[in-house]
């Protein structure tokens, strides 16, 4: 198993201790790809982590680096031919409360997003979804999304 952290919330998901909707939609030898959690502030906004607890992108191994680019790539192919959004935005973050662990937020950006949630705006919808303590976007959507970008990972 490798190197977790007790109190991290990505650490917690790889050991099936909570769920993102949809559960995990790919586990590759070194990244997880799941969905991001309830409150869903947009349907289809992924997270992709790699299954070591790492604090920095420096301290990834040579092996966990060089798979990034390739299956974020990936990913974001299989997205855009779900989702079909007009861009798919990658933001990084290991900061977070109870979620040092380094985490990719992989976020589609529809066409009639407003111009005021765009580029970082976009994270406005998370901020009021947690705020709120509610879904700003259906689940049953998002878990379909999930399944249709699992198959094609799959194959």
């Amino acid at each position: 198993m490798p190197e977790l952290n007790e109190q991290c919330i990505a650490c917690r998901l790889h050991r099936g201790e909570a769920s993102a909707p949809g559960g995990t939609i790919h586990r590759y030898a070194l990244w997880v790809l799941e969905h991001i959690l309830e409150p869903i502030p947009l349907a289809g906004w992924l997270v992709l982590k790699p299954v070591r607890h790492v604090e920095s992108f420096a301290e990834l191994t040579a092996e966990e680096a060089s798979a990034f680019g390739p299956l974020a790539r990936r990913v974001t192919a299989a997205m855009t031919e779900v989702i079909r959004p007009a861009k798919i935005y990658l933001s990084m973050y290991m900061e977070a409360l109870n979620a040092a662990h380094l985490h990719v937020h992989l976020i589609p950006r529809m066409d009639d997003t407003p111009p005021n949630r765009r580029g970082p705006g976009i994270f406005e919808y998370a901020r009021e979804a947690t705020a709120s303590r509610r879904n700003l976007a259906d689940v049953g959507l998002a878990v379909e999304i999930v399944s249709r970008i699992r198959l094609l990972l799959e194959t």
